[in-house]
């Protein structure tokens, strides 16, 4: 992991939310109804490597472009899944979440459905979902392409872009995108708003009045 990254990632998506509104642009919030499998304390970040699928139905086989594209994924990359269409069917579950992990992914992201989660809750990447499902992706839903930019819900917009090597960052708030165009001068932002952000929270604890926070700092 990057020094850039591991600040972003130290500071965490609140204050990335917060920067990206001092720049005055919509922070790329995904779903907030997306769950951690593994529960509080979440934390990963690293660059998008985008998989992306469609619902179609046929009747034998298996999907080897999903496996071609786990397969694909390299070190430390976050697994972007935009399964939005997947209609209450998984998009992985235990022996290709196995795959990931040992190709050491940074964390997944599902804008889909999962399932094995009682497996999934013992595997050390971090994955963060949109649903369960019992039921199995073969015949209903299939990988259509990779590491192109891909649409996935959002929590502010209906939906945000994620584009491959855009960085995504989640922790116990949620998960937000940072665009890689965008990075150097969100990292920096991020290094000065979560610097302030600790000198107030000092002050506060040491009994100044938030209104005097406020005016101190610009912000809270």
């Amino acid at each position: 992991m990057t020094e850039a990254l591991a600040g972003l990632l130290a500071a965490g998506t609140a204050v990335i939310a917060d920067v990206f509104d001092s720049l005055g642009e919509i922070p790329k919030i995904l779903d907030t109804s997306l769950f951690s499998v593994k529960g509080p304390g979440t934390r990963f970040v690293g660059p998008a490597f985008t998989i992306s699928g469609r619902s179609e139905t046929w009747s034998a086989g298996g999907d080897p472009a999903k496996l071609k594209a786990i397969d694909s994924i390299p070190a430390g990359a976050v697994a972007v899944w935009a399964g939005r269409d997947s209609r209450g069917v998984c998009c992985f579950g235990d022996l290709l979440a196995l795959a990931m992990q040992e190709r050491q992914c940074a964390g997944v992201v599902v804008d889909g459905g999962i399932r094995d989660v009682a497996f999934l809750r013992t595997c050390s990447m971090p994955i963060v979902a949109r649903y369960c499902t019992p039921a199995q992706a073969i015949g209903r839903w299939r990988v259509v392409a990779r590491e192109i930019p891909v649409q996935l819900r959002g929590g502010l917009e209906e939906f945000v872009t994620v584009r491959p090597g855009d960085i995504v960052v989640a922790d116990d708030d949620g998960v937000i995108i940072v665009p890689k165009v965008r990075l150097d001068v969100v990292v920096d932002k991020v290094a000065h708003w979560a610097a302030v952000e600790s000198r107030s929270r000092d002050d506060i604890r040491g009994g100044m009045s938030l209104l005097a926070a406020y005016r101190k700092y610009g912000h809270l």
